[in-house]
């Protein structure tokens, strides 16, 4: 793609104005000619949980992939979800259990260049926009070089539409990661003295987080916090 500063905000624009992610990753598919696939873990406790996930890779790949539960090995998963910041897929370190999924996709066309970017957003919501390409290794060094930046910010707009497509307007609660568990550890069936005990907290350190939690679900009692929580899947219990 020759995108020069118009071109670049065109395209903006018009992902921004897409309803969905599955028509977004096909926009940038056909602007940039590579693969691309969202992922969004649903919740913020566990990394990829339930996940939502978008992609333009040939069905036949997509149905290998899942038959073969290649997910448990990938590394592109595996690593990025716990990485920050963007990655080219030159530097994972591919372990023994991928190197049949990664000749396996190469015999089903896919490329093996590739590069992600890490998403966490306000509500510490985890996803990973990737781009998949077949290219030579000089024409994938220069199309990152060139498309870095753009790459990054396009993510940003699809993690976006992922939000409003998942949870639709609805604003989702900023817990912190101590609430999070005091509220997991609720919905567990703890009340607020064992839960001190397990977090090796005080009493009264458990029933602020609690009352924080209460003010922050908009609930009278932590029953209803759960029950929101759960809705908006903001905590994974299982």
């Amino acid at each position: 793609m020759s995108t020069g500063a118009i071109e670049r905000e065109a395209l903006l624009d018009q992902i921004r104005e897409l309803p969905n992610v599955e028509r977004a990753v096909v926009a940038v598919r056909d602007a940039l000619d590579v693969h691309v696939t969202y992922h969004l873990a649903h919740t913020v406790s566990s990394a990829t949980d339930d996940p939502f996930v978008r992609t333009t890779y040939p069905d036949h790949w997509i149905a290998r992939y899942l038959l073969a539960q290649y997910v448990r090995v990938d590394p592109v998963v595996r690593e990025g979800f716990q990485r920050i910041l963007p990655f080219d897929w030159s530097e994972l370190e591919v372990g023994e259990d991928a190197h049949a999924m990664m000749a396996d996709s190469i015999a089903h066309g896919i490329g093996i260049w590739g590069y992600s970017v890490p998403v966490v957003d306000t509500s510490s919501r985890r996803a990973l926009f990737s781009i998949n390409a077949n290219f030579s290794e000089t024409d994938w060094r220069e199309f990152i070089s060139r498309f870095r930046d753009l790459i990054v910010e396009i993510a940003q707009i699809v993690h976006t539409i992922a939000i409003t497509e998942v949870f639709g307007d609805q604003e989702v609660p900023n817990l912190s990661a101590r609430e999070r568990e005091v509220l997991i550890w609720t919905a567990r069936g703890k009340d607020y003295k064992a839960i001190a005990i397990i977090l090796n907290l005080s009493h009264h350190t458990v029933k602020a987080y609690m009352k924080s939690i209460r003010h922050k679900l908009n609930s009278t009692t932590m029953t209803q916090c759960v029950a929101k929580a759960i809705a908006a899947r903001l905590i994974d219990i299982d």
